[in-house]
């Protein structure tokens, strides 16, 4: 099946899906984790999204996550190495309809890494600005229309935009907000 980028009006079920991955997580990586966070659009109050629970991990050394990729997949998850991005751990959970779907996203990163706070500043940032969460919102709605089949042509029209906010997210939190 195709993977769909589809948008939809946020859900106040997010948070609470979260909170149960969490649980999970927790009981799978234990010690390994220093920081799990929600992040991405589900965790924007009112922002539309596709309805995956982006999940960030904060560890000590990224090479220890390895060892836990069976202990994830049996868990439904799928081991995605770096996937793009280098020093990170990347897992996707399916959708059990076999619609190709993806319900969860797990970003483990090593403390330190950019990514960290650039992920956070972003979310932190719309959770703030309207402007800036109307002018994402917007976005999304426009990429997901367009590319609702295309994964990467979806993100690629949504990097400006993303770019854009969070060079705004730096120098505000750069001031102290």
């Amino acid at each position: 099946m195709t993977r769909e980028m589809t948008v939809v009006p946020y859900d106040k079920k997010w948070p609470a899906l979260y909170e149960v991955e969490k649980t999970l997580l927790t009981g799978l990586l234990g010690d390994l984790i220093m920081d799990i966070r929600h992040i991405g659009s589900t965790s924007i109050a009112g922002m539309w999204a596709k309805p995956i629970i982006d999940i960030m991990i904060v560890v000590d050394n990224i090479e220890t996550v390895d060892a836990f990729n069976k202990k994830m997949v049996m868990n439904g998850y799928n081991a995605k190495g770096e996937n793009g991005i280098p020093v990170r751990r990347y897992f996707q959970k399916l959708s059990p309809d076999n619609s190709g779907n993806h319900t969860h996203h797990v970003h483990v990163y090593q403390k330190g890494n950019p990514h960290i706070s650039d992920e956070l500043m972003f979310r932190d940032y719309l959770r703030i600005d309207r402007e800036a969460f109307r002018e994402y919102l917007d976005v999304k709605k426009a990429a997901s229309n367009q590319y609702r089949t295309s994964p990467i042509e979806y993100q690629d029209a949504k990097a400006p935009c993303i770019m854009s906010i969070l060079g705004k997210a730096k120098a505000y939190f750069a001031t102290g907000g």
